[in-house]
């Protein structure tokens, strides 16, 4: 089984965030349909017979979705500099593999295509 996870890191114009993340790779897709964001809609689906309302209605794109950039990484501290990004990174790394479950499948890797942008607001 696939842990699917790793330490992440991001450059913007205001600086530097680093996080632990699984399925990393949700950042590159993208609604069909807008309403597919909100959640209550997305239930009301299911409770109207559709098992899986997310299948066939996303696609995948070469540039990364700032909803789910906000959502990975909305949270996390922000450094000024790539050394004391990869500290946190190395400090997170460490942490986890001195836990119950050592595992970090992909190591530690910087998202690549936000370092000339603002970082997105909620």
């Amino acid at each position: 089984m696939s842990a699917d996870n790793g330490i992440y890191i991001l450059k913007s114009k205001d600086g530097y965030r680093v996080i632990h993340a699984q399925c990393i790779d949700n950042l590159w897709w993208w609604a069909k349909d807008d309403r597919l964001y909100d959640e209550v809609f997305v239930e009301n689906l299911t409770k109207r017979g559709n098992p899986n309302p997310h299948k066939s209605m996303w696609e995948e794109r070469r540039e990364i979705n700032p909803r789910f950039l906000y959502n990975y990484f909305g949270k996390s501290l922000v450094f000024n500099t790539e050394d004391e990004a990869w500290t946190e990174a190395k400090r997170l790394y460490q942490e986890i593999m001195a836990s119950d479950i050592p595992i970090i499948e992909y190591g530690i890797s910087h998202i690549q295509g936000w370092e000339d942008k603002e970082f997105p607001s909620a």
